[in-house]
């Protein structure tokens, strides 16, 4: 090799190092950074021997990065399941919670029997009035309670495909300005980094699928393969909040609808499956457990002609089959036996549709109270909840499903944050900065350039010598 060549390959090991440095020392500085991507400078041997950089590499593994959003998407759906019937669930109460809405009823079943034992009693009476009054007020709430939770969710619905939309568009921005970027520039990958990060922020609402061409425009589909960006275009998502029906483009994205091209996993996903499923079963057993008390005291009582309230009214009138969604939200206690609304709480003994105190010792209704109360009734099948239960036993189950909901949602949780967590720690150490990884590679490119700065400056003592010579 000439002296020439040789100050050629030294000059050039000396620019590599200069930019092997830069990129360690970017990954140093952005180790802290959750979207960083670790860098590295690839080098290629030049004709004659010298060495050159041929860009920036960017650390990156497609289907860890995928098994970490799929896993931010479920962790985020179960969430957000969670964390909307946490509310909800605290106030049903459980099974033994003496203010809940199995309590309220059991309350109610023992003021009944201590009537029909002692009838004659007034005391006794206003007290099962008041259990009744009770037992009401709970289910309203409880059902006033998941009226909030499918608002809130609606609402929410609603601000995720806005969310959506506004990233798809800057997805777009970033995806123009990468097809612009000719070969494998700093700008590239901080434009990468960026395009990565937006991903990882989508993931959260839903749950997506990418594919990139030749010049590294990104596409994205829903998993069901429905288009949100597509040669630089982004398809925006429409939601129907009347018949809670996703749509892109006019295509049915609706998770956990048959025949539909959505996402079943994200936050977006969680909502709309309560919205399109639980939420009206859940208020499906509700509006069964008000109809069953209402239809049941009306038929117990033999003082009151059809059409007439018995002692649970739909806001003061009789059930009408007609009139049934929402009777959980509009079920009360018949002014009749209410002393605060003139009403007196004998005619619980008596009958709602009596007109004077009958005999003191007649429990004859009470009894059929209590027997209504213990016997099978049915149940709408849809209710999930079983066809023929007793009230007490369907109020047991409608609890137990609530709870098991908001349970089932919240141990999801716990269980996929744990493998969310796994599949994070990979990723970091395929794409993450390893500082002591880097502090090794300043040491060699320490060594590599004195190894350079050596060799030129023995070229230059070389040079020296032989122009002494010619002199």
């Amino acid at each position: 090799m000439s002296i020439t060549a040789a100050f050629s390959a030294s000059r050039s090991g000396l620019a590599a190092a200069e930019r092997w440095s830069e990129t360690t020392s970017s990954n140093i500085a952005n180790a802290s950074n959750p979207g960083y991507s670790r860098r590295s400078a690839p080098m290629t041997t030049l004709p004659g021997g010298g060495v050159a950089v041929t860009g920036y590499a960017r650390a990156v593994d497609d289907r860890l990065e995928q098994a970490h959003r799929l896993e931010i998407s479920r962790v985020a759906g179960r969430e957000v399941v969670a964390s909307a019937l946490e509310s909800h669930a605290a106030l049903l109460g459980d099974i033994d919670s003496s203010t809940g809405l199995h309590g309220r009823l059991g309350t109610l079943q023992s003021s009944l029997d201590a009537v029909a034992s002692d009838p004659a009693q007034p005391a006794l009476q206003e007290n099962a009035v008041r259990a009744a009054i009770a037992m009401a007020s709970t289910l309203r709430d409880a059902a006033d309670s998941l009226a909030r939770v499918e608002t809130n969710a609606r609402a929410g619905v609603r601000d995720d495909v806005s969310q959506i939309n506004s990233q798809l568009v800057e997805i777009v921005e970033i995806n123009r300005k990468i097809s612009g970027e000719y070969g494998p520039t700093e700008r590239r990958a901080s434009l990468e980094d960026s395009l990565s990060a937006k991903l990882d922020a989508l993931s959260e609402v839903l749950d997506v699928r990418t594919s990139f061409d030749a010049s590294g425009r990104i596409s994205i589909f829903t998993t069901g393969g429905a288009p949100l960006v597509e040669n630089n275009t982004a398809h925006k998502l429409e939601f129907d909040g009347q018949t809670d029906r996703l749509m892109v483009s006019g295509v049915d994205v609706t998770p956990g609808v048959t025949g539909s091209r959505g996402s079943q996993e994200g936050r977006l996903a969680g909502r709309l499956s309560m919205l399109t499923g639980d939420v009206p079963r859940m208020q499906l057993q509700l509006d069964e457990m008000a109809r069953a008390l209402v239809q049941g005291f009306e038929g117990a009582d033999d003082t009151i002609a059809p059409g007439q309230a018995g002692l649970f009214t739909d806001q003061g009138g009789a059930y009408s089959a007609a009139n049934f969604e929402g009777l959980a939200t509009r079920i009360s206690v018949n002014d009749a036996v209410r002393s605060d609304a003139g009403g007196g709480a004998w005619r619980l003994r008596d009958g709602i549709g009596a007109t004077a105190q009958g005999a003191a010792s007649d429990g004859r209704r009470v009894n059929g109270y209590v027997t209504m109360l213990a016997d099978r009734t049915s149940f709408d099948a849809a209710a999930g909840l079983g066809q023929e239960r007793s009230i007490a036993e369907f109020a047991a189950g409608l609890i137990a499903d609530h709870q098991q909901m908001r349970n089932t949602a919240r141990d999801d949780v716990d269980s996929l944050s744990a493998g969310r967590d796994a599949v994070e720690a990979a990723w970091a150490s395929v794409q993450g900065v390893n500082i002591d990884e880097e502090l090794q590679q300043l040491m060699l490119i320490e060594q590599s350039y004195a190894a350079n700065a050596t060799v030129m400056k023995t070229l230059n003592e070389m040079m020296d010598t032989l122009l002494a010579a010619v002199r």
